[in-house]
């Protein structure tokens, strides 16, 4: 996953591919340079601003996925029957006559089953047996990815899965303690900001900034070029640094 970091260097670059791109086509049919400039500067933030509107739902699903691939894996280090026990204590708390048995939860005629690993048609034979064995009339299966699930008389059959099982649990205040998936703490944000393949990319900002800023005569602009010089420079005594230490490590 991109730190933000990363990706403000990368919408920058496809921002300014974009900006000059349109400037060379449009400055052919402008004659004035500024008006060009103009041009091109609305055609970039138009287009900058539709993709990040599209990006921005796909972002919104990611957080979700990313966030119930956590739950999964920190129930892994459970036991089995852990995520039963986290929803019954959950249901419990809001006043619910919930009752365990097993890995399933039983909530009046419903029971929910807990399975969160691979599912087949046996395993799912098997539940339904459970269910009807404590008289059940409605199985819920809550599990990562759907399950092949029979159809069987007597007994209404749901699955509720990936996403969805997160935000039941997260409503739920039924989530695993957070222990052994990535914490993603902030200082890990810029771990790479200043690795070997950035050299290129603030070179090549650099270079961008300052042709933006011989066109605009703007300060601003050629502040940023400085910038992305240092970071190059930066990035270039950093990589040197890593390859030294690494040599040193393995003529030990």
């Amino acid at each position: 996953m991109k730190s933000k970091f990363a990706k403000f260097i990368d919408g920058t670059i496809g921002a300014l591919l974009i900006f000059f791109a349109a400037f060379a086509v449009l400055r052919y049919f402008i004659p004035t340079t500024d008006t060009a400039v103009f041009c091109a500067l609305t055609v970039t933030a138009g287009l900058c601003m539709l993709t990040r509107l599209r990006g921005k739902k796909k972002g919104e699903a990611y957080k979700i996925s990313k966030a119930a691939d956590d739950m999964f894996f920190e129930f892994m280090f459970l036991s089995d029957n852990a995520p039963a026990m986290q929803l019954t204590n959950a249901l419990k708390a809001k006043g619910e006559n919930a009752i365990r048995h097993g890995n399933g939860v039983y909530l009046n005629s419903t029971a929910a089953y807990c399975c969160f690993g691979s599912l087949d048609e046996k395993d799912c034979a098997r539940l339904i047996a459970k269910a009807k064995h404590y008289g059940a009339d409605k199985l819920v299966i809550l599990c990562k990815t759907p399950p092949p699930v029979p159809q069987v008389e007597d007994m209404e059959i749901a699955s509720v899965y990936g996403d969805d099982v997160y935000k039941l649990f997260a409503s739920l205040n039924a989530l695993p303690p957070r222990k052994y998936a990535d914490s993603g703490k902030r200082q890990n944000a810029f771990k790479n900001a200043f690795s070997r393949d950035k050299i290129f990319r603030y070179s090549v900002l650099a270079f961008s900034f300052f042709f933006a800023a011989w066109i605009s005569r703007s300060i601003i602009t050629f502040a940023c070029s400085v910038i992305c010089v240092v970071l190059a420079i930066i990035s270039v005594t950093m990589t040197a640094v890593r390859a030294a230490k690494k040599h040193k490590e393995k003529s030990v």
